[in-house]
């Protein structure tokens, strides 16, 4: 006959909420800071494909330009507006 073998597991989530809340807040921290950096990497694409956009004479050229400032501008909005309320910048 095998006998119960006590669990080994550390207890539940509800025994340990302080932990737990004070493990997201720091997991949530890390990710609201990344998200920061990719938006503003995103944001500085944009304004260099803005600038080179203004400068280009061919009109396929341009069109790329175009393109490319819309698709790093819509990235840096998208993460700009996925961050946390109340983030650190």
């Amino acid at each position: 006959m095998n006998q119960d073998k006590k669990s080994t597991f550390p207890g539940s989530i509800l025994d340990h909420q302080d932990a737990v809340k004070a493990e997201a807040e720091k997991v949530s921290a890390k990710i609201e800071e990344a998200f920061g950096k990719l938006a503003k990497k995103m944001r500085a694409r944009a304004d260099k494909a803005k600038s080179k956009m203004e400068g280009a004479r061919k009109p396929e050229k341009r069109a790329i330009l175009v393109r490319r400032f819309e698709l790093y501008a819509d990235a840096a909005t998208r993460l700009e507006e996925r961050r946390l309320p109340g983030g650190t910048e």
